[in-house]
């Protein structure tokens, strides 16, 4: 009897299936856990300003400094307000384009007059409370409202007020050579 061939497996050995089994489960799964993160990553990078709620426009688009999430919010009516009273052909109620809340106790909003022809800025030096908790900004006294801001692209926009430049962005307020990092903003960096 020969012995040729006798240390190759049988032919029925099911040696060779499961291995392709275990190695296609492997895949599978990595495949899945991969699949998970990525997902993760997309919607944190699409959450809006307001929440949880996904925003409408692309991270991608949003990143890029283009238009921001299509929900309209309105400026707080105070400044709208007082725009009526500096110009009363102003389109209001003014749209919100940016907010930003520092670290300093300042606050800011960029607004745009509701047929898109102007924009505004308006300054808060916090005394007691943000605007939120009640405390309107007096011009002068703790407020400054301008018209005229130049949108300098990426969600930049700034106006002079007597050789002062102040600059708002969603990471912050400069005013002049002093920059304020921003603990809120709208809409969010």
């Amino acid at each position: 009897m020969s012995r040729i061939g006798a240390d190759q497996p049988e032919q029925g050995s099911s040696r060779t299936p499961t291995v392709v089994l275990l190695s296609l489960l492997i895949l599978a799964v990595a495949g899945a856990l991969f699949g998970y993160v990525l997902g993760l990553r997309d919607i944190d990078e699409n959450k809006s300003a307001s929440g949880d709620v996904p925003s409408a426009v692309p991270s991608d688009v949003t990143s890029a400094g283009a238009a921001p999430p299509s929900k309209v919010v309105d400026c707080p009516p105070f400044i709208s307000a007082a725009v009526k009273q500096l110009r009363p052909d102003a389109a209001t109620p003014l749209q919100q384009v940016q907010y930003v809340r520092t670290d300093s106790n300042k606050e800011a909003w960029i607004c745009r007059e509701r047929d898109g022809s102007g924009l505004w800025y308006q300054g808060h030096d916090r005394k007691e409370n943000w605007f939120d908790g009640g405390e309107i900004p007096e011009e002068g006294k703790n407020g400054l409202l301008r018209p005229d801001v130049q949108d300098r692209g990426n969600r930049t926009y700034a106006v002079t007020n007597q050789d002062v430049t102040y600059v708002v962005t969603p990471r912050g307020l400069s005013i002049g050579s002093r920059t304020y990092g921003a603990i809120q903003a709208y809409p969010a960096p």
